[in-house]
């Protein structure tokens, strides 16, 4: 029996030359560049790392240019236009002349230069805005293990539907060559004709499961295909099969090395409880005074900025300090003591609940091996009483139930060691999710 379905499987998994042939591997790899859930998460990663830059004014200088062009009749403009520009003439003087001046033209073009000196609020929102950008990129990675988990799981999940399938038309073409053979036999003289309608209607209750268990494969190889971003029209070919002997591999955190450090989903919680902590000083700073050098280079014309005329500079020092807010200032205070509390008790308990699922996942991963055992010999049972039941009824030696029933037996036993498989493949990607080995 299992033999015959691991033929099935090879040829099945022979493909055609345009069919794309992915083993897991070559599936996590496109998984990793292609799963549009992945990509939205460290896309919006990248987003949050712009967050230190929009932070770096508190230390860096900045720059700003102005280029202004105005024609007015204001007095107070066109008396402070001619000075700027030196062209104020004596006959400007004049009462009409101030009060009434004629329309008037000027440019304006001025670059100013701000560096900050003291600016505690800016220091603590940049060290908060790093680490709120470190959080958010260990959680792209944690989204990255569990994209490496999701889409193992799926691989072994189309595989084992693929082999439920064949071990069905298996114990399809059994079910109807054991009715044939009843048929032969009540030729013969030898059996009465309820023998081969207990056949076909074994083979009918088979052939029903056979069309829900294709529609199953499909649905599973569909489910896979969008997680790696596939088209629903293009062919798949799974090559890394469950039908084989070999152990399952051992997954590449053993007990003895893992470390719930590693997930992302843990250090983000850290990292976003010790944002959370600068929170409340960036609070505390927000109180305090904010001191900043500054300079401005100004060019003024009549005809068009940079086009001659007088210019002027100005450097200078400003403080600028919002001493009293209201009650704002204390309630900006206890609520970012409140979010720091929150964020350590959600870190706290991230943790723990990882150490919890590290110790399951150990555990799941042991009982899913032993099972595999148990199934295998399982099996080899199975296929054996096979053996003596088509022996036994073949010679007249037993009825066609006990065939029927050893051969639904033998099919059972080939499900369950290809489902024992599975869960333990699983529980292997399983248990490097709960220690966050793929976390990358």
């Amino acid at each position: 029996m299992s033999i015959a379905i691991l033929a099935l499987l090879a040829a099945v998994q022979t493909g055609s030359p345009d069919t794309v042939r992915l083993s897991l591997a070559q599936a996590l790899d496109r998984a990793r560049v292609a799963n549009p859930t992945l990509q939205a998460e460290r896309a919006e990663a990248r987003a949050a790392s712009a967050l230190p830059l929009d932070a770096s004014r508190a230390f860096l200088p900045s720059v700003r240019v102005e280029i202004t062009g105005v024609r007015t009749t204001d007095p107070v403009a066109v008396f402070g236009l001619k000075l700027r520009q030196a062209a104020f003439q004596s006959q400007d003087l004049a009462l009409d002349a101030l009060n009434a001046p004629a329309a008037y033209t000027g440019y304006s073009a001025a670059t100013t230069v701000e560096q900050p000196i003291l600016a505690p609020e800016g220091w603590f929102g940049y060290a908060a805005a790093r680490r709120a950008a470190a959080a958010r990129t260990a959680g792209a990675g944690r989204a990255a293990g569990a994209t490496t988990f999701l889409v193992t799981r799926a691989y072994w999940d189309a595989q084992l539907a693929a082999a439920r399938l064949a071990a069905l038309d298996t114990a399809l073409a059994a079910a109807r060559a054991h009715a044939q053979q009843a048929e032969r036999m009540q030729a013969q003289g030898l059996v009465t004709g309820l023998d081969a309608r207990l056949a076909r209607i074994r083979a009918a209750a088979v052939e029903v499961q056979q069309l829900a268990a294709s529609a199953d494969a499909e649905n599973a190889r569909a489910a896979l295909a969008a997680m790696l971003a596939l088209p629903d029209s293009e062919p798949v070919t799974l090559t890394d099969s469950l039908a084989t002997s070999e152990p399952v591999e051992a997954p590449a955190c053993p007990g003895s090395g893992c470390s719930v450090a590693d997930r992302g989903d843990v250090r983000a919680g850290r990292l976003g409880a010790a944002a959370a902590g600068l929170g409340v000083k960036v609070a505390w700073a927000a109180q305090l005074p904010e001191i900043a050098a500054f300079g401005t280079l100004a060019q003024h014309s009549t005809s068009a900025a940079f086009g001659g005329g007088s210019g002027d500079w100005t450097i200078g020092v400003g403080v600028r300090w919002s001493i009293l807010r209201g009650l704002a200032g204390p309630g900006d205070v206890r609520r970012a003591v409140a979010e720091r509390d929150a964020a350590a008790a959600r870190a706290e308990a991230t943790e723990r609940q990882a150490r919890v699922e590290g110790s399951a996942a150990e555990r799941k991963l042991a009982a899913a091996r032993a099972s595999v055992v148990v199934a295998q010999r399982a099996a080899a049972e199975a296929a054996e009483a096979l053996d003596q039941a088509r022996l036994r009824y073949r010679t007249g030696a037993a009825p066609i139930t006990e065939l029927l029933d050893v051969q639904a037996a033998a099919t059972n036993a080939t499900l369950d060691l290809l489902a024992a498989r599975r869960d333990a493949l699983v529980a292997g990607a399983a248990l490097n999710f709960a220690y966050g080995v793929n976390d990358q």
